[in-house]
Protein backbone atom coordinates (compact mmCIF):
# COMPACT_ATOMS: atom_id res chain seq x y z
CA UNK A 1 0.00 0.00 0.00
CA UNK A 2 2.77 2.44 0.92
CA UNK A 3 4.70 1.75 -2.32
CA UNK A 4 1.54 2.32 -4.40
CA UNK A 5 1.03 5.69 -2.72
CA UNK A 6 4.67 6.54 -3.35
CA UNK A 7 4.33 5.80 -7.07
CA UNK A 8 1.36 8.15 -7.26
CA UNK A 9 3.38 10.89 -5.58
CA UNK A 10 6.26 10.52 -8.04
CA UNK A 11 3.83 11.02 -10.94
CA UNK A 12 2.52 14.18 -9.29
CA UNK A 13 5.88 15.83 -8.52
CA UNK A 14 5.65 18.21 -11.42
CA UNK A 15 2.12 19.39 -10.54
CA UNK A 16 1.46 23.02 -9.71
CA UNK A 17 -0.76 22.51 -6.68
CA UNK A 18 1.88 23.34 -4.08
CA UNK A 19 3.10 26.43 -5.91
CA UNK A 20 -0.42 27.82 -5.80
CA UNK A 21 -0.69 27.08 -2.08
CA UNK A 22 2.60 28.68 -1.12
CA UNK A 23 2.76 31.77 -3.29
CA UNK A 24 3.98 34.85 -1.42
CA UNK A 25 2.87 38.21 -2.69
CA UNK A 26 4.90 41.36 -2.23
CA UNK A 27 3.05 44.53 -1.33
CA UNK A 28 3.64 48.14 -2.21
CA UNK A 29 4.41 48.73 1.48
CA UNK A 30 7.84 47.08 1.14
CA UNK A 31 10.80 49.26 0.17
CA UNK A 32 13.59 47.31 -1.51
CA UNK A 33 16.87 48.41 0.05
CA UNK A 34 18.77 48.46 -3.24
CA UNK A 35 16.54 51.31 -4.45
CA UNK A 36 15.80 53.13 -1.16
CA UNK A 37 18.49 54.11 1.34
CA UNK A 38 18.16 52.81 4.89
CA UNK A 39 17.52 55.40 7.60
CA UNK A 40 20.55 56.35 9.69
CA UNK A 41 18.58 56.10 12.94
CA UNK A 42 15.54 54.29 14.33
CA UNK A 43 13.94 53.79 17.71
CA UNK A 44 13.42 50.06 17.13
CA UNK A 45 14.90 47.68 14.55
CA UNK A 46 13.08 44.37 14.04
CA UNK A 47 14.88 41.50 12.31
CA UNK A 48 12.60 39.09 10.46
CA UNK A 49 9.66 39.51 8.10
CA UNK A 50 7.75 36.40 9.11
CA UNK A 51 4.64 36.30 11.26
CA UNK A 52 6.61 37.13 14.44
CA UNK A 53 8.44 40.18 13.12
CA UNK A 54 5.38 41.60 11.37
CA UNK A 55 3.29 41.03 14.50
CA UNK A 56 5.78 42.95 16.67
CA UNK A 57 5.83 45.78 14.10
CA UNK A 58 2.04 45.82 13.98
CA UNK A 59 1.63 46.03 17.74
CA UNK A 60 4.35 48.60 18.34
CA UNK A 61 2.84 50.86 15.69
CA UNK A 62 -0.62 50.39 17.22
CA UNK A 63 0.83 51.49 20.56
CA UNK A 64 1.96 54.73 18.96
CA UNK A 65 5.68 53.97 18.68
CA UNK A 66 7.50 55.85 15.90
CA UNK A 67 10.73 55.33 13.95
CA UNK A 68 10.33 51.56 13.64
CA UNK A 69 12.30 49.68 10.97
CA UNK A 70 11.70 46.05 9.98
CA UNK A 71 14.47 44.31 8.02
CA UNK A 72 14.03 41.02 6.13
CA UNK A 73 16.95 39.23 4.49
CA UNK A 74 14.77 37.72 1.76
CA UNK A 75 11.12 38.40 1.02
CA UNK A 76 8.38 38.94 3.55
CA UNK A 77 6.81 35.69 4.82
CA UNK A 78 9.24 33.55 2.79
CA UNK A 79 10.73 31.66 5.75
CA UNK A 80 8.94 29.06 7.90
CA UNK A 81 5.81 31.25 7.78
CA UNK A 82 5.43 30.39 4.09
CA UNK A 83 5.19 26.64 4.76
CA UNK A 84 3.09 26.76 7.92
CA UNK A 85 0.20 24.28 7.93
CA UNK A 86 -2.16 27.13 8.84
CA UNK A 87 -3.74 25.58 11.94
CA UNK A 88 -4.72 28.01 14.70
CA UNK A 89 -5.36 26.17 17.95
CA UNK A 90 -6.02 27.55 21.43
CA UNK A 91 -5.72 24.17 23.17
CA UNK A 92 -2.44 24.57 25.05
CA UNK A 93 -1.25 23.24 28.38
CA UNK A 94 -0.11 26.61 29.78
CA UNK A 95 -2.62 29.37 30.48
CA UNK A 96 -0.34 32.07 29.05
CA UNK A 97 -0.07 30.09 25.79
CA UNK A 98 -3.85 29.69 25.69
CA UNK A 99 -4.25 33.43 26.12
CA UNK A 100 -1.72 34.21 23.41
CA UNK A 101 -3.44 31.82 20.99
CA UNK A 102 -6.88 33.22 21.85
CA UNK A 103 -5.61 36.76 21.20
CA UNK A 104 -4.16 35.58 17.86
CA UNK A 105 -7.47 34.00 16.90
CA UNK A 106 -9.39 37.20 17.55
CA UNK A 107 -6.76 39.34 15.80
CA UNK A 108 -6.65 37.21 12.63
CA UNK A 109 -10.44 37.07 12.54
CA UNK A 110 -10.71 40.86 12.13
CA UNK A 111 -7.47 41.44 10.20
CA UNK A 112 -9.00 41.09 6.73
CA UNK A 113 -11.61 43.73 7.51
CA UNK A 114 -8.92 46.03 8.93
CA UNK A 115 -6.46 45.72 6.05
CA UNK A 116 -8.45 44.55 3.03
CA UNK A 117 -6.02 41.64 2.56
CA UNK A 118 -7.63 38.21 2.40
CA UNK A 119 -6.13 35.93 5.04
CA UNK A 120 -8.05 32.73 4.36
CA UNK A 121 -9.49 32.72 7.89
CA UNK A 122 -12.10 29.95 8.33
CA UNK A 123 -13.49 28.97 11.71
CA UNK A 124 -13.40 25.17 11.60
CA UNK A 125 -13.05 24.12 15.21
CA UNK A 126 -10.65 21.40 16.35
CA UNK A 127 -11.13 17.90 17.72
CA UNK A 128 -8.40 16.46 19.93
CA UNK A 129 -8.57 12.67 20.08
CA UNK A 130 -7.78 10.41 23.04
CA UNK A 131 -6.87 6.75 22.52
CA UNK A 132 -6.06 6.20 26.20
CA UNK A 133 -7.49 7.21 29.55
CA UNK A 134 -4.28 9.08 30.35
CA UNK A 135 -4.68 11.20 27.23
CA UNK A 136 -8.33 11.84 28.09
CA UNK A 137 -7.35 13.04 31.57
CA UNK A 138 -4.84 15.41 29.97
CA UNK A 139 -7.53 16.75 27.62
CA UNK A 140 -9.92 17.24 30.54
CA UNK A 141 -7.29 19.41 32.25
CA UNK A 142 -6.81 21.50 29.11
CA UNK A 143 -10.58 21.74 28.70
CA UNK A 144 -10.95 23.03 32.26
CA UNK A 145 -8.29 25.72 31.72
CA UNK A 146 -9.90 26.81 28.46
CA UNK A 147 -13.29 27.16 30.12
CA UNK A 148 -11.82 29.20 32.98
CA UNK A 149 -10.48 31.86 30.60
CA UNK A 150 -13.68 31.88 28.53
CA UNK A 151 -12.71 29.77 25.50
CA UNK A 152 -15.57 27.41 24.56
CA UNK A 153 -14.63 23.71 24.64
CA UNK A 154 -16.11 20.43 25.75
CA UNK A 155 -15.24 16.77 26.24
CA UNK A 156 -17.16 14.64 23.75
CA UNK A 157 -17.75 10.94 23.09
CA UNK A 158 -16.36 8.91 20.16
CA UNK A 159 -19.88 8.83 18.71
CA UNK A 160 -19.97 12.64 18.69
CA UNK A 161 -16.54 12.68 17.00
CA UNK A 162 -17.95 10.52 14.20
CA UNK A 163 -20.87 12.92 13.80
CA UNK A 164 -18.58 15.94 13.54
CA UNK A 165 -16.14 14.25 11.13
CA UNK A 166 -17.68 11.15 9.46
CA UNK A 167 -14.43 10.10 7.72
CA UNK A 168 -12.70 9.31 11.00
CA UNK A 169 -12.23 5.81 12.36
CA UNK A 170 -13.23 6.13 16.02
CA UNK A 171 -13.19 2.49 17.15
CA UNK A 172 -10.06 2.92 19.29
CA UNK A 173 -11.05 6.22 20.95
CA UNK A 174 -12.09 6.66 24.59
CA UNK A 175 -13.12 10.30 24.13
CA UNK A 176 -12.08 13.64 22.66
CA UNK A 177 -12.12 17.40 23.21
CA UNK A 178 -13.94 19.75 20.84
CA UNK A 179 -12.81 23.40 20.58
CA UNK A 180 -15.37 24.98 18.21
CA UNK A 181 -13.72 28.40 17.73
CA UNK A 182 -10.34 27.19 16.47
CA UNK A 183 -9.58 28.10 12.87
CA UNK A 184 -7.39 27.67 9.81
CA UNK A 185 -5.75 30.58 8.02
CA UNK A 186 -3.07 31.36 5.43
CA UNK A 187 -0.07 32.25 7.56
CA UNK A 188 1.80 34.06 4.76
CA UNK A 189 -1.22 36.25 4.06
CA UNK A 190 -1.62 37.01 7.77
CA UNK A 191 2.01 38.17 7.88
CA UNK A 192 1.48 40.36 4.81
CA UNK A 193 -1.68 41.84 6.33
CA UNK A 194 0.16 42.63 9.57
CA UNK A 195 2.99 44.20 7.57
CA UNK A 196 0.53 46.27 5.54
CA UNK A 197 -1.17 47.60 8.67
CA UNK A 198 2.21 48.34 10.29
CA UNK A 199 3.36 50.19 7.18
CA UNK A 200 0.22 52.31 7.17
CA UNK A 201 1.06 53.22 10.77
CA UNK A 202 4.53 54.40 9.81
CA UNK A 203 6.73 51.32 10.07
CA UNK A 204 9.50 51.27 7.43
CA UNK A 205 9.92 47.79 5.91
CA UNK A 206 12.95 46.76 3.84
CA UNK A 207 13.35 43.35 2.26
CA UNK A 208 16.52 41.73 0.87
CA UNK A 209 18.54 43.37 3.65
CA UNK A 210 20.68 41.18 5.91
CA UNK A 211 21.75 42.11 9.43
CA UNK A 212 25.40 41.23 9.90
CA UNK A 213 25.50 41.87 13.65
CA UNK A 214 23.97 43.96 16.40
CA UNK A 215 26.21 46.71 17.80
CA UNK A 216 26.48 46.78 21.60
CA UNK A 217 28.28 49.17 23.94
CA UNK A 218 28.51 48.65 27.70
CA UNK A 219 25.76 46.03 27.64
CA UNK A 220 23.32 48.24 25.71
CA UNK A 221 22.12 47.93 22.11
CA UNK A 222 23.35 50.88 20.04
CA UNK A 223 22.52 49.83 16.47
CA UNK A 224 22.77 47.24 13.73
CA UNK A 225 25.25 46.67 10.94
CA UNK A 226 23.59 45.50 7.70
CA UNK A 227 24.85 44.68 4.23
CA UNK A 228 23.44 48.08 3.20
CA UNK A 229 24.90 50.16 6.04
CA UNK A 230 24.41 50.95 9.72
CA UNK A 231 21.26 51.95 11.61
CA UNK A 232 21.57 53.41 15.10
CA UNK A 233 18.79 52.22 17.41
CA UNK A 234 17.79 51.93 21.04
CA UNK A 235 15.94 48.60 20.80
CA UNK A 236 16.49 45.51 18.69
CA UNK A 237 13.99 42.62 18.33
CA UNK A 238 15.32 39.29 17.05
CA UNK A 239 12.45 37.58 15.21
CA UNK A 240 14.76 35.69 12.85
CA UNK A 241 13.22 32.26 13.43
CA UNK A 242 15.67 29.47 12.63
CA UNK A 243 18.36 32.10 12.01
CA UNK A 244 17.90 33.62 15.50
CA UNK A 245 20.60 31.48 17.12
CA UNK A 246 23.30 32.44 14.60
CA UNK A 247 22.27 36.09 14.71
CA UNK A 248 22.55 36.10 18.50
CA UNK A 249 26.09 34.71 18.36
CA UNK A 250 27.14 37.28 15.72
CA UNK A 251 26.67 40.21 18.10
CA UNK A 252 29.57 42.17 19.50
CA UNK A 253 28.39 40.80 22.85
CA UNK A 254 26.83 37.41 22.00
CA UNK A 255 23.29 36.59 23.10
CA UNK A 256 22.48 32.92 23.68
CA UNK A 257 19.27 31.85 21.92
CA UNK A 258 18.85 28.08 22.44
CA UNK A 259 16.93 26.70 19.49
CA UNK A 260 17.52 24.43 16.52
CA UNK A 261 15.66 23.54 13.33
CA UNK A 262 14.33 20.10 12.48
CA UNK A 263 12.69 18.78 9.34
CA UNK A 264 8.90 18.83 9.52
CA UNK A 265 6.77 16.81 7.10
CA UNK A 266 3.19 17.02 5.91
CA UNK A 267 1.41 15.81 2.79
CA UNK A 268 -1.19 17.41 0.52
CA UNK A 269 -3.81 15.40 -1.36
CA UNK A 270 -6.16 15.83 -4.26
CA UNK A 271 -9.81 16.56 -3.37
CA UNK A 272 -11.87 13.65 -2.08
CA UNK A 273 -14.58 12.21 -4.33
CA UNK A 274 -16.97 14.23 -2.19
CA UNK A 275 -14.73 17.21 -1.41
CA UNK A 276 -14.17 17.90 2.26
CA UNK A 277 -16.04 20.97 3.42
CA UNK A 278 -13.92 24.06 4.01
CA UNK A 279 -15.19 24.24 7.60
CA UNK A 280 -14.46 20.59 8.39
CA UNK A 281 -12.89 20.44 11.87
CA UNK A 282 -9.14 20.07 12.26
CA UNK A 283 -8.12 16.77 13.86
CA UNK A 284 -5.27 16.37 16.32
CA UNK A 285 -4.41 12.77 17.20
CA UNK A 286 -1.57 13.14 19.70
CA UNK A 287 -1.40 9.39 20.39
CA UNK A 288 -1.00 8.82 16.66
CA UNK A 289 1.37 11.83 16.42
CA UNK A 290 -0.59 13.37 13.52
CA UNK A 291 -2.82 16.32 12.64
CA UNK A 292 -5.33 16.57 9.77
CA UNK A 293 -7.06 19.59 8.22
CA UNK A 294 -9.02 20.40 5.08
CA UNK A 295 -6.99 21.60 2.09
CA UNK A 296 -8.85 22.57 -1.09
CA UNK A 297 -11.35 19.72 -0.69
CA UNK A 298 -8.64 17.21 0.14
CA UNK A 299 -6.49 17.04 3.25
CA UNK A 300 -3.26 18.38 4.66
CA UNK A 301 -1.78 15.97 7.19
CA UNK A 302 1.51 15.95 9.04
CA UNK A 303 2.89 15.02 12.39
CA UNK A 304 5.72 14.81 14.86
CA UNK A 305 7.72 11.61 14.61
CA UNK A 306 9.61 10.01 17.49
CA UNK A 307 12.96 10.44 15.73
CA UNK A 308 13.06 13.98 14.30
CA UNK A 309 15.81 14.97 11.87
CA UNK A 310 17.90 18.04 12.82
CA UNK A 311 19.05 20.19 9.91
CA UNK A 312 21.49 23.01 9.16
CA UNK A 313 23.98 21.64 11.68
CA UNK A 314 27.00 22.88 9.71
CA UNK A 315 26.50 26.61 9.44
CA UNK A 316 24.11 29.14 7.98
CA UNK A 317 21.23 27.93 5.82
CA UNK A 318 19.63 29.60 2.83
CA UNK A 319 18.12 33.09 2.92
CA UNK A 320 14.64 31.83 2.03
CA UNK A 321 13.10 28.46 2.80
CA UNK A 322 12.72 26.04 -0.08
CA UNK A 323 10.93 22.71 0.11
CA UNK A 324 13.55 20.28 1.43
CA UNK A 325 14.13 16.78 0.11
CA UNK A 326 11.28 14.28 0.41
CA UNK A 327 11.85 11.36 2.75
CA UNK A 328 8.99 8.89 2.46
CA UNK A 329 10.74 6.25 4.55
CA UNK A 330 10.94 8.72 7.44
CA UNK A 331 7.31 9.81 6.96
CA UNK A 332 5.94 6.26 6.64
CA UNK A 333 4.97 5.81 10.35
CA UNK A 334 2.93 9.03 10.21
CA UNK A 335 1.35 7.97 6.91
CA UNK A 336 0.36 4.64 8.46
CA UNK A 337 -1.17 6.45 11.42
CA UNK A 338 -3.12 8.70 9.04
CA UNK A 339 -4.51 5.75 7.07
CA UNK A 340 -5.57 4.01 10.30
CA UNK A 341 -7.44 7.14 11.33
CA UNK A 342 -8.96 7.84 7.87
CA UNK A 343 -9.05 4.53 5.94
CA UNK A 344 -10.90 6.07 2.97
CA UNK A 345 -7.76 7.99 2.06
CA UNK A 346 -5.95 4.83 0.93
CA UNK A 347 -6.78 5.40 -2.76
CA UNK A 348 -6.50 9.19 -2.67
CA UNK A 349 -3.89 10.85 -4.88
CA UNK A 350 -1.13 12.75 -3.12
CA UNK A 351 0.01 16.09 -4.53
CA UNK A 352 3.21 16.50 -2.56
CA UNK A 353 5.10 15.64 0.57
CA UNK A 354 6.25 18.96 2.02
CA UNK A 355 9.45 19.02 4.07
CA UNK A 356 10.17 22.35 5.74
CA UNK A 357 12.21 23.53 8.75
CA UNK A 358 10.60 24.14 12.15
CA UNK A 359 12.54 25.47 15.13
CA UNK A 360 12.38 23.85 18.56
CA UNK A 361 13.71 24.75 22.00
CA UNK A 362 15.07 22.37 24.68
CA UNK A 363 12.02 22.72 26.95
CA UNK A 364 9.42 23.18 24.15
CA UNK A 365 8.62 26.71 25.38
CA UNK A 366 8.95 29.76 23.17
CA UNK A 367 11.74 32.29 23.69
CA UNK A 368 10.21 35.67 24.41
CA UNK A 369 11.41 38.84 26.11
CA UNK A 370 14.54 40.87 26.80
CA UNK A 371 17.97 39.27 26.91
CA UNK A 372 19.40 39.14 30.45
CA UNK A 373 22.87 39.99 29.11
CA UNK A 374 22.21 42.88 26.69
CA UNK A 375 19.82 45.69 27.53
CA UNK A 376 17.45 46.61 24.71
CA UNK A 377 17.91 43.26 22.94
CA UNK A 378 14.56 41.44 22.68
CA UNK A 379 13.92 37.94 21.33
CA UNK A 380 10.79 36.32 19.89
CA UNK A 381 11.66 32.93 18.41
CA UNK A 382 11.56 29.18 18.99
CA UNK A 383 7.83 28.63 18.60
CA UNK A 384 8.00 24.81 18.47
CA UNK A 385 5.67 24.60 15.46
CA UNK A 386 3.07 26.88 17.09
CA UNK A 387 4.15 30.15 15.49
CA UNK A 388 0.83 30.85 13.82
CA UNK A 389 -1.16 30.19 16.99
CA UNK A 390 1.17 32.31 19.13
CA UNK A 391 2.09 34.96 16.55
CA UNK A 392 -0.52 37.59 17.33
CA UNK A 393 -0.40 37.26 21.10
CA UNK A 394 3.37 36.82 21.30
CA UNK A 395 3.94 39.86 19.08
CA UNK A 396 1.90 41.85 21.55
CA UNK A 397 3.65 40.39 24.60
CA UNK A 398 7.20 40.64 23.27
CA UNK A 399 7.04 44.26 22.20
CA UNK A 400 9.27 46.48 24.39
CA UNK A 401 7.31 48.11 27.23
CA UNK A 402 4.09 46.33 26.21
CA UNK A 403 1.74 44.89 28.78
CA UNK A 404 1.14 41.21 28.02
CA UNK A 405 -2.57 40.49 27.84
Amino acid sequence: MFHRLLSVVRRQRNGRGWQKWSSVRSGAFVAEAHSVALPAEAHVVICGGGIMGTSVAYHLSKMGWKDIVLLEQGRLAAGSTRFCAGILSTARHLTIEQKMADYSNKLYHQLEQETGIQTGYIRTGSIFLAQTQDRLISLKRVNSRLNVIGIPSEIISPRKVAELHPLLNVHDLVGAMHVPEDAVVSSADVALALASAASQNGVQIYDRTSILHVMVRKGQVTGVETDKGQIQCQYFVNCAGQWAYELGLSNEEPVSIPLHACEHFYLLTRPLETPLQSNAPTIVDADGRIYIRNWQGGILSGGFEKNPKPIFTEGKNQLEIQNLQEDWDHFEPLLSSLLRRMPELEALEIVKLVNCPETFTPDMRCLMGESPSVQGYFVLAGMNSAGLSFGGGAGNCASPESVCL
